[in-house]
């Protein structure tokens, strides 16, 4: 083969881009064949000659054949201007030098002839007018020009000799001479040149320049882009070297020194090169993969490593970068549901990034999913492995294939025991051909994998001197500070149960730190009691197994919940000990559960929940022909859930009992059966004592069951229920330092139901209560519970006579000291002061009214009448109670006999409203005013409260079913609501039976009697109203009165302190009130005497007075009437009663 100088300087240029090569695609032809030969044709043509002439020169040298073909054409003229369009190319057509000579010696047509001259001398001086830019480098071009020259010399030599002449043959020869020499004294200049004759010696021996040099490009080339770009390499694709190898004259040489490199594209330092470039990406996105985001607090616990169990204290890197030099390298971690397996294989994965296994980074791919046929193992790597670098290509095969062969990728798999025989075919690295040569799998068996040498780690259950630390530490990572919020003693009591809980005294890892964070969620507000939660956490491990399960594959968690429970029974109903069953007794146990079918149906199907339960879930171990539950705390715990579910579906209480009583009567037999001690059974005893507590309402468990198995635990279930009540009340006063709001205030709403046993929150409630810092919701959040706690009367008082703190706050302080029934002289001279604000000597008579007085002494009392004079009037109102129980009484005020006008006048605002929502009405006058002569009785002092409603409506039933806690809103001092007329009527006829009263609904006519009190305005608090001293939308308006807060519920009865004139709460607004009366659309022949009208009405309809929470002041005028179904129990309707017997003294 032929090689020129510029062919070997085209191959340095092309090794030296070698790092950015990439395939290379095919030029097109624009000049085509039929083209060029249209315009030869057309060069005969004179019209068409220039145009052709243009094109030809157009198209360089793709034209200079053609037209060297023209040279020999048969036509004189073709002939003729072909020579003269190579002319016309200059430089381009100095490959025609050999046919124009023959046509300037021979052609028979003289004007041929010239024409041939004469583009010889064209092109002889366009190429010395371009050869000013050559250097002696240029071998090849110089010696094209040479050869060129040599060509003028020939043609002058042989028309000297030619006796043919032509007109003008004489200058053309001339000219041709010129040129000739113009072209040798150019040559001249450059064959001087020093670095012309090395590089012509280069020329005669191509191929030794190209070795040597050759050499020289591709070791420094080579060198630098494998120190600086080695990613460059994987460039070099199969494509992209065959386009090369397609270049004219280096293309061959070029792709055959690119050949040599192709093996080096995947060399350990390329590999590593890509590496580098992705982990920080793969090691973002693996971090916040559900699966290791669940398990990012990693706390290193004790393991044991290798066939001889080398023992661990504290596992890292540094203990498996032998298994990492092997190849290939099989970590196989094994231990049981809730070790700590896929949590240890994150921690190993995120080594593995860091360099701690080996030399080089390892980046993870986690399989979790099942493989089969159209899901292969390196699939499911590539997909991972894409998504992790966030690539829209898929990444190529063969680089995959490298990085797995060479440890570049951690293949974890898993959940291996759990995965079906599709996934397991898959798995074989015993196999040359397995791709992943650095392999982690989790499972719950030590699988064999085939005998291929692998390293077992087993991760070891936490005992009972470690539990405490590993409490602390995850503390410590879970809420990001070196600050505990447990004290020691915390701490000790939650480690002391849960080693109660578990009969070996150490713990899974799962548990531990499930039963961690319940106390952090405890801590924090929002947890339920350790002995309460148990139950749940072993559920949600059951649960957790099944989820664990592929879609496909997983069953309802209601029917494994079922299933497993059953199981647990048969394995511990003869001991009371987790231990092994017969497998045919489990699979009758299973049949009674199964859906009515024929037996041979029902034992499949019994099978097919056994088989899942123990080969999907591993939960069961098989022994012969028994099974047996793998983890004793969790049979225990599934035993004590199917004894509560059996409870819960006791038809009755005294079922219930007897169910008990059977079960705690069995205790004693078995354990004589067995010879075990007491102590044998207390794992079983305190988890089926837990779920009582948890369960005790819905499951109707007598409450005597959860002491007896504390006693028959070895507790002592007095001094448990101290300590599980003490530690309650920790963790809400830890909450009252909370950050956020909510958890403030609910903490202190809490401590406020705690009773006696909260007392010690004093300080802090105090502390909240005066610190101007925190919000006002969580300052009157203490001060409220301050007061249902009892303490802190003096530094209420204080804030209370504090005018420099808020009104509502204030006001608050004042009804804590009415709750507590403290500072009575105190409050009496804010409320007799004209100088304090409405808010206050509201709150001090809301205090009043609660402290009370003995049953018929006086209260002082709070009126307000709106815009009138004097605004406000003090009134000492005897107060008569009827006790129902040693802290609740029904408070009754005496309503004297006395006559009113009832009803409204003609221009009282807004009675046009019963046409529009009562059709029979129309034309009709509703509210007519008209004398009624009323009898004396008593009547309670505000609606019924739930506390009250609770207390009868569990008295013995009269007629009807009561529902013991119907309000929507709730609260004990809140009236209760969601009540029918039906409802009221069946509470008075209980509450006479009770106390041997006549307790009834007022009549239409009393309850607009009593709540008038004397006065014969819309309200009696006169013209309006005003959401400072009444419960009703405030976003409307009466009369003069201007818009208020909207609680939009009800309030606390008499919450607002402020009565009539007789004494009475909440006659307007809170919750419409239910009279006797049936509706009658007008007064016309109603009674006079005050009774109740129920004759000749609209039996369909009972009377409400009195207004609501929900409308707007117009509908809770005192003469304004509304009606409703006696049936209809809506959360704005409560009721009041009267009682006929006289109260004395």
């Amino acid at each position: 083969m032929h090689l020129s100088v510029p062919s070997v300087l085209t191959t340095v240029t092309v090794l030296t881009a070698l790092p950015l090569l990439q395939p290379m695609a095919g030029s097109g032809q624009t000049c085509v064949p039929e083209a060029l030969r249209q315009s030869v044709e057309q060069l005969q043509d004179n019209q068409k000659r220039p145009e052709a002439q243009k094109a030809l020169q157009t198209c360089g040298e793709e034209a200079v054949q053609p037209l060297v073909s023209a040279l020999t054409n048969p036509k004189t003229a073709i002939r003729r201007n072909a020579a003269q369009a190579l002319g016309l190319m200059g430089q381009d057509a100095k490959a025609a030098a050999t046919a124009l000579k023959d046509r300037a010696t021979k052609d028979n047509d003289l004007a041929v002839r010239s024409s041939a001259v004469q583009a010889l001398s064209k092109i002889g001086q366009d190429i010395r007018d371009q050869a000013d830019q050559l250097r002696g480098w240029d071998v090849g071009e110089i010696q094209a020009i040479e050869a060129y020259q040599q060509q003028l010399d020939a043609t002058l030599a042989a028309l000297e000799k030619d006796a043919k002449d032509w007109p003008n043959k004489k200058a053309d020869l001339i000219s041709l001479g010129l040129t000739r020499d113009g072209l040798g004294n150019q040559l001249a200049l450059i064959t001087d040149q020093w670095v012309y004759k090395p590089m012509a010696w280069g020329q005669s021996n191509p191929w030794l320049v190209v070795t040597v040099v050759g050499v020289i490009v591709v070791v420094l080339v080579y060198g630098a882009v494998w120190w600086f770009r080695p990613l460059c390499l994987l460039n070099l694709t199969d494509g992209g070297i065959e386009a090369i190898s397609k270049l004219p004259t280096v293309g061959t040489p070029v792709s055959g020194a690119l050949k040599v490199l192709v093996p080096l594209k995947y060399h350990p330092r390329v590999l590593d090169a890509w590496v580098e470039q992705h982990w920080q990406q793969v090691e973002r996105a693996f971090l916040a993969l559900d699966t290791v985001k669940d398990r990012q607090i990693h706390i290193s616990l004790p393991v044991t490593l290798g066939q001889e169990k080398r023992f661990i204290n504290e596992l890292s890197g540094d203990d498996l970068v032998a298994t990492f030099q092997k190849n290939p390298a099989v970590l196989l971690i094994v231990g049981e549901g809730g070790a700590g397996k896929t949590s240890l294989a994150c921690q190993i994965a995120q080594w593995g990034l860091q360099k701690q296994l080996a030399s080089h980074r390892l980046l993870p791919v986690l399989v979790e999913t099942e493989l089969d046929d159209k899901k292969t193992l390196v699939e499911a790597i590539r997909g991972q492995l894409n998504a992790l670098i966030s690539k829209p290509e898929d990444l190529p095969l063969d680089l995959l294939e490298k990085l797995l062969q060479r440890q570049r990728i951690l293949v974890i798999v898993d959940h291996f025991s759990e995965t079906g025989e599709a996934t397991r075919k898959q798995v074989t690295p015993e196999l040359a051909t397995f791709p992943a040569k650095a392999l982690v799998i989790t499972s719950r068996l030590e699988e064999s994998l085939g005998g291929v040498p692998k390293t077992i780690l087993r991760p070891q259950r936490i005992e009972a001197d470690r539990l405490l630390g590993f409490m602390q530490a995850y503390v410590r990572w879970k809420l990001n500070k070196q600050d505990d919020p447990f004290v020691d003693d915390e701490y000790a009591i939650a480690c002391d149960r849960l080693r109660r809980m578990v009969r070996q005294g150490n713990i899974t890892v799962l548990l531990a730190r499930l039963y961690t964070e319940e106390m952090i969620r405890q801590q924090q507000g929002s947890g339920d009691l350790p002995p309460a939660s148990v139950q749940d956490l072993m559920l949600s491990y059951l649960k957790q197994l099944n989820d664990q399960i592929e879609p496909a594959n997983r069953r309802d968690y209601q029917q494994v919940r079922q299933d497993a429970l059953v199981i647990a029974w048969e394995c511990l109903k003869q001991t009371y000990r987790p231990t092994v069953t017969l497998r045919e007794g489990v699979i009758q146990a299973l049949r009674a559960t199964q859906p009515a079918a024929d037996l041979t149906v029902q034992d499949k199907a019994s099978a097919a929940s056994l088989d899942y339960l123990e080969n999907r879930l591993l939960l069961l171990q098989t022994l012969d022909n028994k099974i047996k539950i793998v983890l004793d705390p969790l049979a225990e715990y599934l035993a004590a859930t199917w004894l509560i579910d059996r409870s819960r579906s006791q038809t009755n209480s005294s079922d219930s009992e007897d169910f008990w009583l059977w079960f705690l009567e069995s205790i004693d037999p078995i354990l004589q059966q067995s010879n075990d001690p007491p102590a044998a059974i207390q794992g079983f005893l305190l988890a089926v004592r837990d779920c009582c507590l948890v369960n005790q309402k819905e499951a109707r468990i007598p409450d005597a069951v959860p002491e007896e198995l504390a006693r028959r635990a070895g507790l002592d279930p007095e001094e448990l229920r101290r300590d599980e009540e003490k530690r309650r009340i920790r963790l809400l006063i830890s909450d009252l330092s909370a950050p956020e709001l909510e958890f403030r205030i609910e903490a202190a709403e809490k401590l406020g139901k705690r009773g006696m046993a909260a007392r010690e929150a004093g300080r802090n409630l105090i502390g909240m209560m005066e610190n101007r810092n925190q919000e006002m919701e969580s300052r009157q959040a203490a001060v409220q519970t301050l007061g249902k706690l009892g303490i802190g009367a003096d530094n209420l008082l204080a804030l209370l006579m504090n005018p420099d703190e808020d009104l509502a706050l204030r006001r608050s302080a004042a009804e804590s000291l009415g709750v507590m029934k403290a500072k009575q002289p105190e409050l009496l001279q804010l409320l007799e002061s004209d100088d304090q604000p409405l808010s206050i000597r509201q709150g001090a008579a809301r205090a009043l009214s609660l402290i009370g007085a003995a049953s018929g002494e006086t209260v002082p009392m709070l009126l307000v009448k709106l815009n009138g004079e004097p605004p406000q009037i003090i009134k000492s109102i005897p107060v008569w109670r009827e006790s129902l129980t040693e802290n609740l009484t029904l408070d009754l005020v005496n309503i004297p006999a006395g006559e009113f006008l009832m009803g409204s006048p003609a221009d009282e605002a807004s009675r046009d409203w019963y046409a529009r929502s009562y059709p029979d009405t129309e034309g009709l006058d509703v509210e007519a005013q008209h004398q009624v002569k009323v009898s004396a009785f008593s009547i309670s002092q505000h609606p019924i409260t739930q506390a009250q409603w609770r207390f009868v409506a569990a008295l013995p039933k009269v007629e009807r079913e009561l529902n013991l806690d119907p309000a929507s809103h709730k609260g004990d001092n809140r009236p209760v609501e969601t009540v029918s007329w039906y409802d009221a009527m069946e509470f008075c006829a209980r509450l006479s039976q009770h106390r041997g009263k006549t307790y009834r609904l007022p009549s239409e006519a009393e309850w607009e009697y009593a709540c008038r009190g004397g006065t014969t305005t819309p309200f009696h608090f006169g013209g309006t109203l005003s959401t400072e001293i009444a419960n009703y939308n405030g976003n409307y308006t009466c009369g003069d009165g201007e818009k208020g807060e909207y609680l939009n519920k009800t309030a606390e009865v008499g919450s607002f302190g402020v009565v009539n004139a007789f004494g009475l709460f909440d006659m307007h607004g809170n919750v419409w009130e239910w009279c006797l009366d049936h509706w009658h659309p007008s007064y016309e022949g109603a009674p006079t005497d005050g009774s109740a009208w129920i004759k000749d009405g609209d039996d369909r309809y009972r009377l409400l007075r009195g207004g609501s929470w929900f409308p707007a002041p117009d509908y809770c005028h005192s003469a304004l009437r509304f009606r409703n179904t006696p049936y209809s129990q809506n959360h704005v309707s409560g009721f009041r009663v009267i009682c006929l017997s006289p109260w004395t003294r």
